[in-house]
């Protein structure tokens, strides 16, 4: 036995519209044909299985937790699905014996249908801790008792058959037995949960409509539809066959008059008796009428190449009226292409050969639209002659929604077999379903190597933990971008970015998308810019040290050995009284300030407070100097530093706060900044503020200005990271963090 969920339950909303359906046109004939008990009985039972599907559909949405709203919902299924099958054995009966009552009966049938409702219902709710159980439990009275009452019906119909070889009646009753068959699947399925549940049985059959499924796709939907649409046909073929009799009785009554004696009273009684038929006749062509009238599908009787009556859904589906309809030749309503065999088969059906009965096929409207029809037919006879009755469905919109979703099929395949990213869809159990070609020359897996199996076994068999952690979390939270490594069939290990999306159908997770992307050459591409970007910045600081070496040692000894001669010669010509001791005096000053302007460029260049005092006091004494060229004011604050940062890195940190300080006095239009130094969780981290006019971080300006962007990869090259928080009108913060210890993260 199957242990997926009933099919059923795919097709509850397509049974109820049916169902509704069949109440309606019950209800209908039961107004016109008030003395037939029957049709009364069975609109019944339909209006309860309308109601008993409708309070199942509800008592689902609520949830599996017994609320007293899904109490309600369940009592409300467990009685109308239980009043169903007495209402239904009542019409059988009424049918089979019009003329006796049926109240008593119907009053004792009633307390013991609420008897097995309520037992029924406490079995239910005992096992209600098992969801399966509690259901088969609940509905297993249910489909005993329809089995029962759906048996009776069909041999009441196979009765009437029998007697009066009704054909009408044994279609009918062919449609009973079809709807019983169903109910014992149901049954099946049920029993064998429970003798599963209690495990006192041996291995039962398995259930003959779980091959239907496999043939069909939904047999539960063909299945009712087939039962209802025949239970329709049958009762307009008893209507049909009724006409017919009373006609049959009017030509007897007819001959009986004109060969019997003039006796006028006899005469008298059979014109009333011709009267009587007639009226009889008129009746059931109303009635017929009537149902086909307010049938919703086409409904014509085709005689030879004309049609000799057509309903009013005939003559909107086919956009002709009813006068254009019967004058033209029918066939040139079918398309073309069918056109051939369906004139082949209706002479066929009118020969009395027995062509398929059902069969689908397009026609051409009036404007010129085209439309899908599902077609059933029987032939009968019309006015004493051969005719063929025929129903038609529109399922046009069915028929485009297959054509839309075969189209979008075929495009998602053609994406997916060409995609260059490897695609493997995956079940619930995270088994390999389908791997695309791309995925095949990724990891040198075949489809058939890798099907059913975990993929994660296969390509993650190096981190398990870390691919069981990303396929929770695809099931999880739907979707997963993560970049990785997965290992080839020949043990290389490649990066690849992954993306993870969950599928659901409906409420129910049935597997997911995994997409891999071979980044293995933008890693090295990266690694290798990276390199090279690393590099780029030592260079640059040898060549700043060097410079800076080369101001200091040789142009700024110079300079001093320069100002020293001119302060001797400035000495020396105030002794002697000479007029050039003022211009010497300026020359002296001139050489102090060119002397002083090249050691600040020196120290600019190449900080080597940073290596001889420290990070800290090097940050000081550039605060405080660069202040007082600037008329600023620059506070700076430092924690007790308990790490030593490497010498690069300290000049990291040393150059991104001159370049964000300097961005404070060219941009900020504030002349006070707050610069802090501390240490938290085994990082240094340098904080710059002002309360200047701030900037939005995300403009383009800002993301094309290079100081930023050179903060940034200064700090990426020493493993820190960089944060700026500013916003128009509030100031700015640029935070910047560097790991004491490569074991410490930024």
């Amino acid at each position: 036995m199957n242990s997926s969920p009933h099919p059923s339950f795919q097709s509850v909303h397509v049974q109820l519209l049916i169902t509704i359906f069949l109440a309606v046109l019950l209800w209908a004939l039961y107004q016109r044909l008030r003395q037939v008990e029957f049709f009364r009985w069975w609109a019944w039972a339909w209006t309860c299985s309308a109601l008993f599907l409708a309070a199942a559909i509800e008592s689902v949405k609520v949830g599996p937790d017994w609320t007293p709203l899904k109490i309600s919902l369940l009592v409300a299924v467990l009685v109308f699905g239980m009043l169903q099958s007495l209402l239904l054995a009542l019409g059988g009966l009424s049918w089979r014996v019009p003329e006796r009552s049926l109240q008593k009966m119907f009053r004792a049938g009633l307390w013991i249908t609420l008897g097995l409702s309520a037992l029924a219902f406490w079995l239910g709710y005992t096992l209600r801790a098992h969801r399966d159980v509690s259901f088969a439990a609940r509905n297993l009275p249910r489909t005993l008792t329809m089995v029962a009452a759906l048996g009776y019906c069909c041999f009441v119909f196979f009765g009437q058959w029998r007697r009066k070889g009704s054909w009408a009646a044994l279609m009918s009753g062919a449609f009973c037995l079809f709807y019983a068959v169903n109910q014992v699947s149901y049954t099946i399925d049920f029993v064998g949960i429970l003798r599963k549940y209690y495990g006192n049985g041996t291995e039962i059959t398995p259930n003959p409509i779980d091959y239907v499924e496999i043939l069909l796709g939904s047999p539960l939907f063909f299945l009712d539809l087939v039962h209802i649409c025949g239970i329709c046909l049958g009762m307009i073929l008893l209507l049909v066959e009724q006409s017919q009799s009373t006609e049959r009785n009017l030509e007897v009554s007819e001959r009986r008059r004109l060969g019997l004696a003039v006796n006028n009273v006899e005469l008298q009684a059979e014109i009333d008796e011709r009267q009587r038929v007639e009226q009889a006749l008129r009746e059931s062509e109303a009635k017929f009428r009537l149902v086909a009238e307010t049938a919703p599908c086409a409904i014509w009787i085709l005689q030879g190449q004309r049609l000799v009556y057509v309903n009013r859904y005939a003559e909107y589906l086919s956009g002709y009226s009813r006068d254009e309809l019967f004058s033209m030749n029918p066939w040139e309503l079918v398309d073309p292409e069918f056109r051939a065999v369906g004139e082949a088969r209706s002479n066929a059906r009118l020969h009395g050969e027995s062509p398929e009965p059902r069969y689908q096929f397009k026609i051409r409207t009036k404007g010129g639209e085209v439309h899908w029809l599902d077609f059933s037919g029987a032939r009968t006879n019309f006015e004493g002659q051969s005719a063929i009755l025929a129903t038609a469905f529109d399922i046009t919109a069915i028929k485009r929604a297959e054509q839309q979703l075969l189209e979008r099929t075929m495009y998602l395949d053609a994406l997916i077999a060409n995609s260059p990213l490897g695609i493997v869809t995956k079940d619930e159990q995270n088994r390999v379903v389908f791997c695309n070609p791309a995925f095949e020359r990724m990891f040198h897996h075949t489809q058939s190597e890798l099907q059913g199996k975990d993929i994660d076994d296969i390509i993650a068999s190096h981190d398990r933990e870390e691919a069981s952690r990303l396929t929770f979390a695809v099931q999880g939270g739907g979707v997963v971008h993560a970049a990785t490594q997965r290992r080839r069939k020949d043990g290389a290990l490649i990066d690849v970015e992954l993306h993870g999306i969950r599928v659901f159908s409906g409420e129910t997770f049935v597997g997911a998308f995994a997409i891999y992307q071979d980044i293995t050459e933008r890693r090295r591409s990266e690694e290798k810019l990276q390199t090279l970007r690393n590099r780029l910045t030592r260079t640059q600081e040898e060549e700043r040290s060097r410079i800076a070496r080369d101001l200091h040692d040789d142009i700024g000894q110079r300079l001093a050995l320069l100002t020293i001669d001119l302060e001797k010669m400035k000495l020396a010509s105030q002794r002697d009284g000479s007029a050039l001791a003022r211009e010497l005096e300026t020359l002296v000053r001139t050489a102090g300030e060119i002397t002083s302007d090249v050691h600040n460029v020196s120290r600019r260049l190449h900080p080597s407070q940073v290596e001889l005092l420290g990070l800290a006091p090097a940050l000081n004494n550039f605060c405080r100097e660069f202040a007082n060229r600037n008329s600023m004011r620059i506070q700076f604050t430092s924690a007790c530093l308990t790490c030593k940062l490497p010498e690069d890195a300290s000049l990291c940190l040393f150059r991104v706060a001159q370049e964000a300080i300097r961005n404070v006095h060219k941009h900020s239009g504030c002349r006070e900044a707050l610069v802090e130094l501390d240490e938290i969780s085994g990082s240094l981290r340098l904080r710059i503020s002002d309360r200047g006019t701030g900037f939005n971080p995300t403009s383009v300006e800002a993301s094309q200005g290079l100081g930023l962007l050179s903060m940034e990869e200064r700090l990426r090259s020493m493993g820190g990271e960089l944060f700026v928080h500013s916003r128009p009108g509030g100031g700015t913060c640029i935070e910047a963090s560097i790991p004491a210890t490569q074991d410490v993260p930024a």
